[in-house]
């Protein structure tokens, strides 16, 4: 009875379909992604969504969701480190020495970030504008890939804030620590995005 009971993937015989499934996901992120990242980031990606997918997939297998945290973690760092990358010959709508131009980007990606991570938590309205202000002004001054830099962290702050509310009583510190870490990628990632007219 007990058998009948379990989700059909559970069933040995059906895991290859899951290892589909998965393979299926990484291979529609990396497509997706090389429509507008170099190849190194669009594998990066790849990865993650499958990764993120088997623990989802592979529970009854052994998964811990507990890992999910640090897996976060590593690919964050390897999202950011292959975006920097692609990032490294960017140049600005002003004049920068050379090497300078991806200082400037890391500089708004930090503070846009964190400005994010303060919107995380219930602020006085006064503090959070001015926290918002000092945090975009950056990417602001570098002009496009500023700009869309700063559209995809605040659309990542504004994903990850939904899951956040849906699935916790209230925000954490470690919260706030991810939603900088997923903010600064989505920077950097949508900074890399405008490549071409930069």
């Amino acid at each position: 009875m007990s058998t009948l009971r379990r989700p059909l993937l559970t069933a040995p015989r059906f895991l290859p379909l899951v290892g589909v499934v998965i393979g299926a996901a990484g291979g529609a992120a990396y497509w997706i992604g090389a429509q507008v990242w170099p190849t190194s980031i669009a594998v990066a990606l790849s990865m993650l969504a499958m990764a993120l997918l088997a623990a989802r997939m592979d529970a009854p297998w052994g998964a811990q969701a507990g890992s999910l945290g640090m897996l976060g973690f590593v690919f964050a760092v390897l999202i950011k480190y292959n975006a920097l990358m692609g990032l490294s010959t960017a140049s600005l709508p002003f004049a920068v020495p050379p090497n300078v131009a991806l200082g400037i980007i890391m500089i708004a990606g930090n503070a846009a970030s964190r400005a994010l991570a303060v919107s995380m938590k219930p602020t006085p309205l006064g503090s959070l504008g001015i926290a918002l202000a000092l945090g975009f002004a950056p990417a602001v001054f570098i002009g496009v890939p500023g700009l869309s830099g700063l559209v995809a962290a605040i659309l990542g702050r504004i994903a990850y804030g939904a899951y956040v509310r849906r699935n916790r009583p209230a925000v954490g510190a470690a919260d706030l620590d991810v939603s900088r870490q997923l903010t600064e990628a989505c920077f950097y990632l949508g900074a890399l995005a405008t490549r071409a007219y930069i």
